[in-house]
């Protein structure tokens, strides 16, 4: 009874009750986790991230400025008066005519007008090209507007606030702080960048470039010389349009080549030894550098009384060729000096050639020179003048026949006197101030020209 009493009374109708169910338990096999989910709620959850906060929006971009036209109004002196920065670091002053650079009035470069009134240059330094920009004014470094097609070009800006302060923080990343700030009273400290338009650099010995260079200048001559060489009378020679980088000769060394032909007697050319042998392009006068290197000198000669009287070469002019030098070029004139017996503009003397046969042969016949077609570039021109006076110290190969060998030129490495040597690289505005402290001149109408 009891036992039917337990199953009537069960709740599983008689049955035997399950066990109870096992806690689950949890399996491991190495790199696996099959634990159970647990079912416990936390008592407290996680606090939620903050949201990340929205960037602003980007300002639209501001359209750029249009580049304003080119000024087309005449430059005129009212154009140019005030302030100005020029592309080489100077700091440049207007007023009236007057010009300031840097502080320092230059007295014989003022503003130069035409006939309408417009600007036709700063004296004889730069020469008008026109507006390149607004508030920018080129000008091109030349003595006279017939030079100056390929000559640098030197820009003018009109100096404002923010200009002046980028131009100053420029001039003193380039050492111009302290007292070198002031070019009137200029410490020592100022010599040590020199200028800002200087190609200072250390120089040092280099046979490979020497030799490229002796190479080139040799085969740009043996390319375009004629045979032989030819006597050439000097009065039938002016420089070529090339030469000196467009300024032509400079008349104080002219006139020391003549006062030494004079004092030392005329040396002939005699193997490698003697006077340099001239190069000269055979040039028709009616061609188009036959008539810039004719126009070059007559302008010259016009600005110029020492050199020889245009008279004396407008004979030339007339007829169909002349001969343009590319090196030696103030040795011919200084000859031409004794053939019109011209003043000397240091003493008072005139150049005669007195019992000097040597010298009377060079005046009235000519000396050997190498002479080249008109139809050399004017690149190569210029090489070849650069090169010439350059390569002043390797001495040249001529052979019987005419030829010349300058690739396997020897050097001279004897020392020099430092004006010979200064002479031959320098333009003919430098040459004169050189030419002027070799000699003590103190007065002289050219100085500071």
């Amino acid at each position: 009874m009891g036992g039917v009493v337990a199953s009537i009374c069960s709740p599983c109708g008689g049955s035997v009750p399950p066990p109870p169910p096992k806690a689950p338990v949890a399996c491991n096999v190495a790199g696996y986790d099959f634990a159970p989910e647990s079912n416990h709620t936390p008592a407290t959850s996680a606090p939620e991230p903050a949201p990340a906060p929205v960037p602003e929006p980007a300002p639209p971009p501001q359209p750029e400025e249009p580049p304003k036209p080119v000024p087309t109004e005449p430059i005129t002196l009212e154009t140019l008066q005030g302030d100005w920065v020029n592309s080489v670091g100077a700091k440049i002053k207007v007023n009236g005519t007057e010009v300031s650079l840097n502080g320092m009035v230059m007295k014989v470069h003022p503003v130069m007008l035409n006939d309408d009134g417009t600007v036709a240059s700063i004296g004889r330094i730069w020469q008008m090209k026109g507006w390149q920009a607004e508030d920018q004014i080129e000008f091109k470094e030349a003595p006279s507007r017939e030079v100056m097609e390929f000559a640098r070009s030197v820009v003018w800006t009109r100096a404002t606030e923010a200009k002046m302060a980028a131009w100053t923080e420029q001039m003193a990343g380039l050492g111009y702080t302290g007292s070198s700030k002031d070019v009137l009273s200029r410490g020592i400290e100022g010599c040590c960048p020199g200028t800002c338009d200087a190609k200072a650099k250390i120089v040092v010995d280099d046979k490979d470039r020497d030799r490229a260079e002796l190479e080139l200048l040799n085969k740009l001559i043996q390319e375009y010389r004629l045979p032989g060489l030819s006597v050439v009378p000097p009065r039938k020679v002016i420089p070529d349009f090339s030469n000196r980088g467009h300024t032509g000769l400079s008349v104080e060394h002219v006139h020391y080549l003549a006062s030494s032909f004079k004092e030392k007697g005329f040396q002939k050319r005699r193997g490698n030894e003697g006077h340099d042998i001239p190069v000269l392009v055979k040039q028709e006068t009616k061609s188009d550098l036959g008539q810039k290197s004719i126009e070059n000198w007559r302008s010259k000669v016009k600005d110029e009384a020492g050199f020889p009287p245009m008279e004396h070469y407008e004979m030339v002019f007339k007829q169909d060729v002349i001969y343009t030098s590319l090196g030696n070029g103030h040795f011919n004139q200084a000859l031409n000096l004794f053939a019109c017996e011209c003043p000397s503009i240091y003493k008072d003397i005139k150049y005669t050639c007195g019992g000097d046969d040597a010298l009377k042969e060079a005046v009235y016949q000519g000396v050997s020179a190498i002479v080249l077609r008109s139809d050399i570039a004017l690149r190569d021109r210029e090489t070849i003048s650069r090169l010439l006076n350059s390569k002043r110290e390797f001495k040249w190969n001529v052979g019987a026949d005419g030829s010349v060998d300058i690739s396997d030129a020897t050097e001279d490495t004897g020392t020099c006197k430092q004006f010979e040597a200064l002479s031959k690289v320098l333009d003919a505005v430098e040459l004169n101030c050189l030419v002027r402290s070799e000699l003590g001149v103190k007065e002289s109408h050219r100085i500071g020209q």
